[in-house]
């Protein structure tokens, strides 16, 4: 992920505090470890502090655009308005895809604090490996 990506994502975040932000990840279809884009999406989460969901007409649209551009979704950003960066439970509860980042950034009064990577782990997806984050290293090239 370049710097620059990583900035416009961190302004998006600092900007909706003390609300949670989202959005998607993009990656060139051939080159899944290398976060291309971004795609900022409403959050339409009920309580917007506490929770995020990516807007479905965004999530659809989405979809469709990658798969146009020979893109894929890896993952997903938001924002933990508390100021962690860590994974809650809730974030694991709604990890379904194994092997999807989440990228958390976490926000307080003055902006983006620190933020964290994290692959959905097993990425292959079995009854006897319980769900769980890995941690990644974000390289912002």
């Amino acid at each position: 992920m370049s710097a620059g990506l990583l900035a416009g994502i961190s302004d998006i975040a600092a900007r909706a505090w003390p609300e949670e932000c989202c959005g998607l990840l993009i990656a060139a279809a051939d080159q899944p470890r290398t976060i291309t884009r971004f795609v900022a999406a409403d959050n339409v989460a009920f309580d917007r502090k506490r929770t995020f969901e990516i807007d479905p007409h965004v999530l659809l649209a989405t979809h469709r655009a990658v798969r146009d551009r020979n893109e894929i979704i890896v993952g997903c950003y938001h924002s933990h308005p508390n100021g962690d960066c860590q994974p809650s439970q809730t974030d694991l509860s709604r990890a379904e895809e194994g092997g999807f980042l989440w990228l958390i950034l976490a926000t307080g009064a003055n902006g983006v604090i620190e933020s964290g990577l994290y692959r959905r782990m097993p990425e292959i997806v079995t009854d006897t490996e319980p769900r769980h984050f890995m941690v990644c290293k974000l390289v912002a090239a």
